[in-house]
């Protein structure tokens, strides 16, 4: 082509369309690409490029690119950027530039530069022992290195080599870079680095491998830094293993979504988040820590430390106020985690532990730093105090749930709601005497080697009451303020928030903008000036579509059914909102008093009233995004006179069973003209004991002497405080003291063991009974698998062993069993595996009325010899040799002359004469026809009327006795009753008002109606189409059906008529005229929109329609574009059920999963797990429901399932057919 002639045609053509186009100024100038190879570059001839290079971005001007073709450069010194240029090659496989530099420089230096951008190269550093970096960013902003692929700097001394480095390089971008081999040689070999005064860097989405020191560091005053989706291999060839530092001043950072194999630290800064990382080495390498952070104001949260460290969490004073929540470490070579205050002159305080869970770590793990010290989950080192532990799951380790070790300084901990179950050694270690205060409260601990459970002391300073409002929905962009209502005797001196995106805050009541749209838990944690701690979370829908600012509809028909002089009882009809009503507020007076949650929370109980004072009630509505509705009408009500009225006194105290030390009573209901709330049990003139609930008439009361007689009685008490007079006085003496009885000093009626003979008093090998060190006198020695079997006849009350692999295994350190315990062919225990390593167990078992008793050791299915066991110590209790509570298989006498002193049309009086027992007579059953109609407490409770019954009608009835051992006494004579003619009632109830349909489909018509009344009460409600009965309800408030069976797009008439027990029909409702959808297709789905990302939601990697969710990846991934152990799925759509009624929603996840029915979440458990979760929600038929489901994947294997069941519909995987996109 002739350039100069086509030259001169553009400029014509440019001419003619200024002679017909408005002058319009010119931008600046077009930005250019200046080719390298037009400098004399050459990406084939293998000699130096630099100045080629040089020139080229010298000729360049800001907004210009310096294109790199394909092909093979070499550089041999620095090449120097130019502000606002970009240096771009074809793509990082194609484009390769190696160093051939023999100094200690870097590839390319951006010195004071800004805007510049470097892409789509390899910067191979050639294994060149002495250039230290592939890119230097130092001064300047604003500069991005990206889609690079930086490989083999070699250097082994000075201060790197760093592959990509920022020197006070604010607002630099270091992204999806791949970098391999930097360093393994030098202490300081690392991947990324940026530091003194690199503000609002982002290192994002690398995936490094093979370093000498670590992956990725920012340091010395690095502020607002985001370290995000990274993935990082091979760290510390030469020491530390470091995969994410962030070191001294690196203040409102946040490291989030990265997958490492080593030790992420962030050390002497304030305000960062560790949140939603992987830690696990998959090379069988161990390093040093999982989590270090070590912060001022720090939240660390849903990580996941998945062995190959040493420790999975590390915290050391000079740091506090941090929150620790829902992280899982698991497998850890030593330790779960760490507390150490010991050595460092400080203390280790202020730090929330929360719904963490620490599993699975194995005893004396061969690779451990301590020999002999490995297994522990929690390990508190001294100097530690002003540390709560609230709800974490410590379980299934090889030695300690939590040591306390004994150096000093530990006071001021607070174990709260933590369950501590399957660890081999102790639950806990005993608390230092030392300290003065200790909270325990809630802890569930079992089955471990030791069940330890502390006792709180001292702490006369109560815990402050963490609480806040917030909306729960709110829309992308808009800001969301939570109000802080934190209460404390004192003061608060400390506010943490993590809103579970960004950094934290110390706002007393912050305000904060997300900036993705998605479900997040914010919590609050916060410290009194005492140190004491406390917490409250929420979870906040952040909405990306157009806000919802329509309110639900006034609640109507406010009510009270009842009263008392101190409370008032409230219902109200639900309200209707166009996406949904999230509950409802409750005013006395124009105060909020209340909050219920759920579009049928219908009813309110008003406590703490004054008596005889008129009160103000209204209700309002509230829907997910604050909107509140007009209030309801007005109920003006007074409270009841004062209550002075006392129960009637209980009758017929009595005691079915006792022991040496114990006496179990019962006794009949009382009555009160308001509400029996309980009862007061005296011991002589003490109070012994109290239960709570009218039907609560049992007690056992212990602590007692043998031998010794005892006078009871019993007082009825109500909510006024008022007490009954006291029953009768019940004597009872107690048995004589128990006697031990060796089973070894009984004979056993069979014995069987797989090796040797079954010794009494010596081990299997015929030596002393020795477990953990421990020796015992008495006890049988045997060999799995070993069956011994005793006939007890039911002459003892208590059966006691400790248990456990004998001491003279221990050489060979072999032999594993389990242990059994049946009683009458039922197993009471189960030991688990043992060997000879595990903490020695006991066994204490109630065998009252056992006949025979078998013990069973078996070999725990390894077929491995020195299977040897013993049942150590084992002994039988009775009382002076006979049995306290013999086996009462004796039934009562056959209640007699049962009779019908009266009835109505709905309901039969019936009387019978008193039954006798051996031992007492504790009640009644009561018969309609087979049927059991009722129930009656105590000997003399002769008497019950039987409601519900139908006029007109005849009945049969009998009556058996029973006792407390459950023995039923013949049936008594049938009674044959036939209830009245209803008569009386003619008047009709009120016309139902108010029919409407709040949804229909092309098939069926929900319909709703406001409730009628009556002068007796209204039973139902018939429901016509037309003049056509199309169904009914039962209850007056039953204001609600679902008509189906319709044709589509065809007009209906519906009428409602109120009916009583008598059969009066109203007057019939408004006739409501409705017609159907048009045809959905015969009730075909299509599925759910299914969006797969990669790590926590990140960067949206396929998008498809799933026909169900119903998932198995195993060890596999959706799609190659997201990591196999770290990504997430959103499924979204409509659920259209077949049926009206309550369903069953179940996930089966491996692991995170969250749900929303409507908008509500009905299940939440954002961690790893594995395994059914459910939840109920009420559906109608044919109204298609907003359906989100969200999965997270994080490490291991992967699946996912969504199933349902109802009444009507046996459990399955929701199918397609009820599966919509809209």
């Amino acid at each position: 082509m002739n350039f100069k002639t086509m030259k001169s045609k553009l400029l014509g053509i440019s001419l003619s369309i200024a002679l017909v186009l408005p002058i319009i100024p010119l931008p600046g100038a077009f930005a250019a690409s200046l080719n390298v190879t037009a400098y004399g570059a050459s990406g084939s001839d293998g000699a130096d490029d630099k100045t080629a290079f040089q020139n080229a971005i010298n000729a360049a001007v800001s907004g210009d690119t310096v294109y790199i073709p394909a092909g093979t450069y070499h550089l041999s010194g620095a090449v120097t950027g130019k502000t606002g240029v970009k240096i771009k090659g074809e793509n990082r496989d194609t484009t390769i530039i190696k160093s051939t530099s023999t100094g200690q420089e870097r590839m390319f230096s951006f010195y004071n530069l800004s805007n510049v951008e470097i892409s789509d190269l390899t910067l191979d550093g050639n294994s060149n022992n002495s250039v230290l970096s592939a890119v230097v960013s130092e001064g300047g902003s604003n500069n991005k290195m990206s889609q690079l692929r930086v490989k083999d700097f070699t250097a082994s001394a000075g201060f790197g080599p760093f592959a990509l480095y920022a020197i006070g390089s604010p607002n630099i971008e270091i992204s999806d870079n791949i970098i391999t081999n930097i360093g393994v040689n030098s202490a300081w070999g690392g991947a990324v680095r940026a530091g003194w005064g690199s503000n609002y860097a982002k290192i994002l989405n690398n995936t490094i491998h093979d370093t000498g020191r670590g992956g990725i560091f920012a340091n010395d005053g690095c502020l607002y830094v985001e370290v995000r989706g990274n993935n990082i291999t091979g760290t510390g060839h030469h020491t530390e293993g470091l995969g994410i530092e962030l070191h001294t001043d690196c203040d409102y950072s946040l490291i989030e979504d990265n997958h490492v194999d080593h030790w992420i630290s962030a050390v002497r800064s304030k305000y960062i988040a560790v949140r939603n990382n992987v830690v696990k080495a998959t090379d069988g390498s161990v390093g040093y820590m999982g989590l270090e952070v070590m912060v001022e104001h720090g939240v660390t949260t849903g990580n996941l430390v998945d062995g190959g460290q040493q420790v999975g969490m590390q915290q050391s004073p000079g740091t506090g106020y941090q929150y620790w929540g829902y992280n899982t470490i698991q497998n850890m070579v030593m330790w779960g985690m760490q507390l150490q205050g010991e050595g460092t002159g400080q203390t280790e305080q202020y730090q929330y532990f929360y719904k963490n869970t620490f599993k699975d770590g194995p005893r004396d793990n061969p690779q451990a730093a301590y020999a002999g010290y490995g297994g522990n989950a929690i390990r508190i080192h001294g100097n530690s105090q002003n540390l709560t532990f609230d709800s974490n799951q410590i379980i299934n380790n090889g030695r300690k749930g939590i040591e306390i070790t004994t150096a000093s300084g530990v006071d001021r901990l607070s174990f709260i709601n933590n369950t501590i179950t399957g660890n081999t050694g102790e639950s806990i270690d005993q608390y230092p005497s030392s300290a003065a205060n200790l909270e325990w409260s809630g802890n569930i601990v079992s089955g471990n080697g030791t069940n330890t459970q502390l006792t709180s002391r001292g702490f006369s300073n109560p815990k402050p009451v963490a609480n806040f409002t917030a909306p729960v929905t709110v829309q992308l962009g808009s800001p969301i303020t939570f109000t802080n209502t934190s209460t404390d005797n004192g003061s608060i001196s400390e506010n943490l928030w993590d809103f579970g995106e960004g950094v934290p805050s110390t706002t007393v009541s912050p305000s904060y903008t997300y900036q993705k749209a998605g479900t997040y838990r914010v919590t609050l944690v916060v410290w009194d000036n005492e140190g004491r701690a406390s917490l409250k979370e929420q979870t906040v829908n952040v909405n990306a579509g157009p806000p919802d600012t329509t309110a639900p509809s006034a609640p109507a028909s406010l009510a009270s059914p009842s009263k008392t002089d101190v409370s008032v009882n409230l219902t109200w009809s639900a309200s209707t909102d166009n996406i949904g009503v999230y509950g409802y507020e409750v005013y006395r007076n124009g105060t909020l008093i209340g909050t219920t949650t759920g579009v049928g929370s219908t009813a309110y109980t008003a406590a703490g009233l004054t008596p005889s004072t008129a009160y103000s009630f209204t209700v309002k509505a509230k829907d997910a995004a604050g909107n509140l509705s007009a209030a309801s009408n007005t109920l003006n009500i007074t409270t009841n006179a004062p209550d002075t009225t006392a129960p009637s006194v209980p009758a017929n105290l009595a005691s079915p069973s006792h022991t040496d030390v114990s006496v179990s009573l019962t006794w009949s209901q009382s009555t009160d003209n308001l509400g029996v709330t309980g009862y007061e049990i005296y011991r002589g003139g003490v109070l012994a004991g109290t239960t709570t609930g009218v039907g609560s008439t049992s007690l056992t009361v212990t602590g007692l002497t043998p031998s010794t007689a005892y006078s009871f009685t019993v007082k009825a008490k109500d909510a006024a405080g008022n007490l009954s007079a006291a029953s009768s006085a019940l004597s009872v003496t107690t048995n004589a003291p128990a006697v031990n009885t060796y089973i070894s000093d009984l004979t056993w009626s069979s014995a069987t063991t797989g090796w040797g003979n079954v010794q009494k008093d010596k081990s299997n090998e015929s030596r002393t009974i020795t477990l953990n060190g421990v020796t015992y006198a008495k006890g049988i020695g045997t060999h799995a698998n070993s069956e011994i079997t005793y006939n007890l006849n039911g002459n003892y009350y208590r059966f006691q062993s400790d248990i456990g692999v004998d001491d003279e295994v221990l050489a060979v350190n072999n032999g594993t069993v389990t242990f059994e315990v049946w009683l009458d062919g039922v197993k009471a225990y189960d030991s688990g595996i043992m060997n000879a390593s595990t903490a020695t167990k006991s066994i204490d078992l109630d065998v009252t009325g056992v006949s025979v008793l078998k013990l069973v050791v078996g070999d725990a299915g390894d077929g491995t010899g020195y299977d040897h066991a013993d049942w150590a110590n084992a002994r039988l209790s009775s009382a002076s040799g006979g049995n306290p509570n013999p086996g009462d298989t004796t039934a009562p006498s056959t209640p007699a002359n049962l009779a019908s002193p009266s009835k109505t049309a709905t309901s039969v009086n019936l009387t019978w004469g008193t039954s006798t027992d051996n031992v007492a007579v504790t009640g009644y059953n009561v018969y309609n026809g087979s049927t059991l109609a009722g129930t009656t407490t105590g000997a003399s409770a002769t008497s019950v009327t039987i409601s519900g019954l139908t006029a007109s009608t005849a009945y049969t009835f009998t009556v058996r006795a029973k006792d407390a051992a459950n023995n039923l006494s013949a049936a008594s004579n049938a009674l044959s009753v036939t209830t009245n003619a209803a008569a009386g009632d003619t008047t009709v109830p009120s016309a139902p008002a108010n029919l409407a349909s709040p949804s229909k489909t092309d098939t069926s018509v929900n319909l709703t109606w406001s409730a009628s009344t009556d002068n007796v009460g209204v039973t139902g409600y018939n429901v016509y189409n037309g003049s056509t009965l199309a169904g009914t309800t039962t209850g007056a408030s039953a204001t609600s059906i679902t008509v189906t069976g319709l044709a589509a797009s065809t007009a209906y008439s519906f009428t409602v008529k109120a009916k009583d027990a008598a059969n009066n029909l109203s007057a019939a409702s408004n006739a409501l005229s409705v017609t159907t959808n048009a045809s959905s297709g015969g009730g075909t789905g299509n599925g759910l929109l299914g969006q797969y990302y990669a790590g926590n939601f990140g960067s949206l990697e396929m998008e498809r329609t799933d026909a169900t969710i119903d998932f198995d990846w195993g060890g596999d991934r959706p799609t190659v574009n997201v990591p196999g152990e770290w990504f997430t799925v959103r499924w979204t759509g409509k659920v259209q059920p077949q049926y009206t009624e309550t369903y069953t929603f179940y996930t089966h996840t491996d692991d995170g999963v969250r749900l929303w029915i409507n908008g509500v979440q009905v299940i939440n458990q954002w961690q790893s797990m594995n395994g059914e979760l459910s939840a109920t929600v009420s559906l109608t038929a044919g109204v298609k429901y907003d359906i989100k489901m969200e999965f997270l994947e994080n490490g291991g294997n992967a699946h996912a399932s969504l199933s349902w069941s109802s009444a009507s519909q046996s459990k399955q995987i929701v199918p397609n057919a009820r599966l919509f996109l809209n």
